[in-house]
């Protein structure tokens, strides 16, 4: 299943979380809330799950060839 990101306010959160956990670690309180936010809903946990997957694919991407050949 796939997610729309427009204007959902559960892909919103989810997709924070995922930019949050990879900026810097979690703290403990952090990952006691992003846990209490995954099982508060069924559709929490696949909104975030989506998100790292769509994270971690991102980074197999390599960066676009800003350079031109004929410039």
């Amino acid at each position: 299943m796939t997610f729309s990101h427009n204007n959902d306010a559960v892909w919103n959160t989810a997709w924070e979380w995922v930019v949050r956990e990879h900026e810097q670690p979690l703290d403990d309180a952090a990952r006691d809330e992003l846990a209490a936010w995954i099982s508060a809903d069924p559709a929490h946990r696949r909104a975030y799950m989506e998100a790292a997957r769509r994270w971690l694919a991102a980074a197999l991407i390599p960066p676009p060839d800003d350079t031109d050949p004929h410039s």
